[in-house]
């Protein structure tokens, strides 16, 4: 895995820098638009570190933010709340496009954290099966379940936002339970295998992730990583997984949003440099703050963003 991953890091990093022109060309982006709007910079950056630092998706940030403009929460000149204001299925096909950009750079440094650098402890190293088994098994019913929700399921965009709003207070305060719940993990309890009931159960999740990162953007990465550390698999092994799986659905779902036109590029464009750099920071910084600040901290932005919007 070491050698396919010193090939498909660059390789990637290529492919979102083409994606990047390619969006950049289409878009009406001019410098007063990027001055205007150049708080998305912070917001990506984020966005981006809590998604890959703790396996929940940056739709978490990136949706609440679309909320208070919309509702007028952040005040802005006529001319730029136009291009900021967002419907709901609108903000989470932005974010979708967001993610596929900060969560890939999230994605690659934790490949290259695990089979270059060989940065797990000894008593963290799974194998490159069980790995292979935890990332795949998810995406083998996620990804269909997620193409077929969008598809087939329609909700309007107000339902949606309460929806997304209830989806987001409970993630919010199951990842603090689950943080406090975990913070003591002994090497002799920690999981370094996956068992045949294991393998069914996040099939499982795959179908319900999936189609709930179909209407949010964001679902089948957390599910992912509490599952894992529920039943004890090592931290770092339950993010990375959460995210390499995420990167994978945001960069399927993605075209949905962008064929209908719900894309606005200006935003994207101008979030997508800061999610990179957040994606970049995003291992560091865990390892700095610990997993189980990290986490609260996570946790704590999710149930304020989403008392904030059910209060509001």
């Amino acid at each position: 895995m070491a050698a396919i991953t010193r090939v498909w890091v660059p390789t990637h990093l290529g492919l979102l820098l083409l994606g990047y022109l390619w969006l950049l060309g289409q878009s009406a982006l001019d410098l007063g638009v990027l001055t205007g709007l150049w708080f998305f910079f912070p917001v990506g950056v984020i966005g981006a570190i809590i998604a890959n630092a703790t396996g929940t998706g940056g739709g978490v940030v990136f949706v609440p933010i679309f909320t208070a403009l919309q509702e007028g929460g952040i005040a802005l000149p006529p001319e730029l709340l136009r291009i900021a204001t967002l419907k709901p299925e609108e903000s989470v096909a932005v974010s979708f496009a967001i993610q596929c950009f900060g969560m890939s750079v999230g994605a690659l440094a934790w490949a290259r954290a695990i089979f270059v650098k060989e940065a797990l402890a000894w008593d963290e190293r799974v194998s490159g099966q069980t790995l292979m088994a935890l990332t795949f098994a998810p995406l083998a019913t996620g990804v269909p379940a997620l193409l077929l929700t969008q598809t087939y399921v329609e909700i309007a965009g107000a339902t949606l936002l309460i929806w997304f709003k209830l989806f987001s207070l409970s993630l919010g305060i199951t990842l603090l339970i689950f943080a406090w719940a975990q913070r003591r993990q002994a090497a002799r309890e920690r999981k370094l295998w996956v068992s045949p009931r294991e393998l069914w159960a996040l099939l499982g999740i795959g179908v319900i992730g999936g189609m709930v990162t179909a209407l949010f953007s964001v679902g089948i990465g957390e599910f992912l990583a509490i599952y894992l550390i529920l039943r004890r698999f090592p931290t770092k092994v339950a993010i990375a997984v959460a995210v390499w799986v995420s990167v994978v659905c945001v960069l399927v779902g993605v075209w949905d949003g962008y064929f209908a036109g719900l894309v606005r590029l200006e935003i994207v464009l101008i979030a997508v440099p800061g999610a990179v750099v957040g994606g970049a920071l995003a291992k560091g910084i865990a390892q700095l703050l610990g997993a189980l600040w990290l986490k609260t901290l996570a946790s704590l932005w999710i149930i304020g963003s989403s008392l904030y919007l059910l209060l509001g």
